[in-house]
């Protein structure tokens, strides 16, 4: 590790995400302080003050890098199955990442704007795949807003080892049959 004040960031609120995104792939569960951060980052934890004004803006902005990884990930879905299989292998994969990810209240999601837009790529995308077109649009967020919760709800199961222990990719294959999904592609000629 480089000295402080020794090591210079072109960019130190992007290579504090990066080492957050690391930390947290590592050990869901650690947690790390900003000073922690800066120490491992080489730089004097009041350079991270400057780009994050707390541990929860630093979070927020892990979040939306998080996110946006999501949205890239379930893009190339053309139907629900593909996107919910997209969904489920990326919080499996990711479980501390997705984590951060899912715990942000909708306050702070509306209060940091790349996390907001982040979101909203993710909502645009699961309404262009999961929803039905031209249904009105309550009842589109309604379909978008089902699955989602019942998917979220099983990964969470899942990973507190409430259900019937199954390899993850048998695990996806289950919650896309629990949603009705799977059955639904496998009987379309």
């Amino acid at each position: 590790m480089a000295r402080r004040g020794a090591y210079h960031h072109g960019d130190l609120a992007a290579a504090a995400v990066d080492e957050a995104v690391r930390l947290i792939a590592a050990d869901p569960e650690a947690g790390f302080s900003l000073r922690a951060l800066a120490e491992r980052l080489g730089v004097a934890h009041r350079a991270l003050y400057n780009h994050f004004e707390t541990r929860e803006a630093l979070l927020a902005a892990v979040a939306a890098r998080g996110i946006d990884t999501l949205a890239e990930a379930l893009a190339p879905a053309a139907d629900p199955r593909s996107f919910l299989a997209a969904y489920v292998r990326f919080a499996l994969a990711q479980p501390g990442l997705y984590g951060v990810m899912t715990q942000r209240r909708y306050d702070q999601i509306n209060g940091h704007p790349p996390l907001r837009a982040a979101v909203d790529r993710v909502i645009a995308v699961a309404l262009g795949t999961l929803a039905t077109p031209g249904a009105d649009a309550d009842t589109r967020r309604r379909e978008v807003m089902r699955l989602w919760m019942l998917v979220h709800g099983g990964i969470g199961l899942h990973r507190a080892g409430m259900l019937r222990l199954r390899p993850d990719a048998e695990f996806a294959d289950e919650l896309l049959l629990i949603a009705g999904i799977a059955a639904a592609q496998e009987n379309t000629p």
